[in-house]
């Protein structure tokens, strides 16, 4: 399945190209998997997930090893911190 913006009828057709936390649109366009997810996918046998970067809010595809090294360097820590969670909220067996 492809996600297009420029098809959905909820999207701001205003001519915008860069869309900024704080515009209205932001939360609109990160409900939907990166475009490049796919491939990135297909690189790693052992299989992908979905992160999101702690700073921006913005989901990115991480392959196995991306994920072990979003777990256990920090960058899920610094995620929780910013939404307000800690490691006993979340349901993961890490």
């Amino acid at each position: 399945m492809t996600y297009s913006l420029a098809n959905r009828t909820q999207y701001p057709d205003d001519g915008r190209v860069i869309i900024l936390p704080g515009d209205p649109a932001f939360d609109w366009t990160l409900a939907f998997p990166p475009p490049d997810w796919k491939q990135t996918a297909a690189k790693d046998p052992d299989g992908f997930a979905f992160v999101v970067e702690p700073g921006s809010g913005i989901a990115r595809v991480a392959t196995a090893s991306d994920l072990e090294e979003y777990l256990y360097g920090g960058e899920y820590d610094e995620r929780l911190d910013e939404i307000g969670e800690t490691e006993e909220d979340c349901e993961w067996d890490g």
